[in-house]
């Protein structure tokens, strides 16, 4: 059971504001790691292309300039 101690001269606006960076960063890192994974997803589906056709056989011309 262990209590919140305060450093001695610290206010409630002065916590408060600790924990709104906190909050500000961990919101941010989680917007980063959720960009990067669409990002990622958003590759692997460029490179799928099986999807093309819907799995009919059909042609399709790569354009590939080297």
């Amino acid at each position: 059971m262990s209590k919140h101690r305060r450093v001695k001269g610290s206010s409630k606006k002065a916590h408060r504001r600790q924990n709104v960076r906190w909050l500000v960063s961990i919101t941010s890192v989680l917007i980063l790691v959720l960009a990067g994974w669409i990002w990622l997803d958003s590759t692997e589906e460029d490179k799928d292309l099986s999807a093309i056709g819907k799995g009919e056989n059909i042609v399709v011309q790569i354009h590939d300039p080297g």
